[in-house]
């Protein structure tokens, strides 16, 4: 028997068909099991949690609008057609079809996409191609369905205040991926059409430019934020909690085989490690860079004008924000059915490098800046502290390294917790 062929993000008809299966279920008009057999568990596992986010906007009163917002950086092969590229993925086309089919037929549900150009060099821009397909499409300009692009460098030259550290900057180069996702949540916030009539909810969603996450699940970050008590974001999981998917080149995979069969499991687990006790306001949050998430446009407003980091550390630094104005119990976990993007993605390097001690001494400086002033660390927490804070690079992959070979193979992940003196051992200070 031929094997199931894996989930294809340049295969428009397999992306269509993720919504056609999707539509069967929530018609009641297939079965789960039926839709694995016919199309494989990749297919089966996105179209069965676009049915789920479906069904749960569809329960929500009252208006709400979803804005989309995702940076571009050298994305034109992805914006095409696979005819014209061979990694092309037609995102625009597949995002816009994809909100549809979730918002169709619900008349108090309505959507709104704003992509922000970080500089891209390519020629055309990203900005560029996906400004000539909206107009191709004929997509709206403001309103539902509208389709805005933003390009960073206007932005940054235009003189609208976003954030001071924002503020300081002259050129793209500076911003990273960061300052064009806080370009457009600040675009977005201030287009927010809930105000004008003083009803509704508006949810912000970031995410990425590829198809890697199924707006169709757009309505199951939505609801806990729209239902929920004192919700301000629902994050989206990849791995790591019960219902999460990670599709790989093989096949989706789930708990304890997303993370556990990593080949970088340790690094990832000792980087949430260090997190979850300098940070433990976002110990439950186990998939912090998860390009998947929605928040509370009002919750979100003030968050925006506090940001300062737009590298690795965004992500982190705006979840440490909303929990500290709003509370931990604000930011809700949601499992996802995320596609690694095998084509295009550059995946970093397994092996334990300075890019990855980098996103540790980053956690470091973000406890420093909003988390000491306020709650500082006592105890194992300070002990663990002061030793990654002496970390070079040469200590950095011994310990990784010791890690990995005395690495049970148990499913505690993220779970587990290391002695501090136990690690001090290992770099035999």
């Amino acid at each position: 028997m031929d094997k199931m062929p894996v989930r294809d993000l340049t295969d428009s008809d397999q992306n269509q068909a993720v919504l056609d299966l999707a539509s069967a279920l929530v018609e009641e008009r297939a079965a789960p099991g039926r839709i694995a057999a016919g199309y494989g568990p990749a297919v089966a596992a996105e179209a069965t949690a676009a049915a789920r986010s479906r069904r749960r906007l569809a329960e929500l009163t009252g208006p709400v609008h979803l804005t989309v917002v995702w940076a571009m950086y050298g994305e034109t092969g992805r914006m095409v057609p696979r005819a014209e590229h061979p990694h092309g993925e037609d995102f625009v086309r597949a995002k816009v079809r994809q909100l549809d089919w979730l918002t169709g037929g619900l008349p108090g549900v309505t959507w709104s996409i704003i992509a922000c150009d970080d500089g891209c060099p390519d020629r055309p821009s990203s900005a560029d191609l996906m400004t000539s397909i909206a107009a191709a499409e004929g997509y709206p300009t403001e309103g539902h369905r509208s389709v805005t692009v933003l390009r960073l460098a206007e932005v940054i030259g235009g003189g609208t205040s976003i954030s001071p550290a924002f503020d300081r900057l002259t050129s793209t180069e500076q911003s990273r991926k960061g300052g064009s996702i806080l370009a457009g949540l600040a675009t977005a916030i201030r287009a927010d059409p809930t105000r004008a009539n003083g009803a509704g909810r508006h949810v912000v969603c970031y995410t990425d430019a590829d198809l890697s996450a199924n707006l169709a699940q757009l309505g199951s970050l939505a609801a806990p934020v729209v239902t929920g008590d004192d919700v301000a974001g629902a994050l989206g999981q990849r791995y790591g909690i019960d219902g999460a998917v990670l599709v790989r080149a093989d096949g989706p995979v789930t708990e304890p085989h997303s993370t556990g069969d990593k080949p970088d499991k340790i690094i990832i687990l000792f980087r949430h490690f260090v997190r979850a006790l300098l940070i433990p306001a976002l110990a439950h949050v186990l998939d912090t860079q998860a390009g998947f998430k929605a928040f509370d446009g009002t919750a979100l407003g003030p968050v925006i004008g506090q940001m300062a980091s737009f590298n690795e550390t965004f992500d982190v630094e705006l979840l440490v924000h909303l929990a500290q104005d709003c509370g931990p119990r604000s930011l809700a976990v949601e499992p996802i059915v995320f596609t690694e993007d095998f084509a295009a993605t550059k995946f970093p390097s397994v092996e334990p490098g300075p890019r990855h001690l980098a996103m540790v001494h980053q956690v470091v400086d973000l406890y420093d800046r909003l988390v000491a002033p306020v709650a500082p660390v006592t105890g194992e927490a300070a002990d663990l502290l002061a030793l990654v804070r002496t970390l070079d690079l040469d200590d950095y992959v011994t310990l990784i390294k010791h890690l990995r070979a005395e690495d049970p193979g148990d499913p505690t992940l993220f779970d587990r917790r290391w002695p501090v003196p136990h690690l001090y051992d290992i770099l035999r200070r």
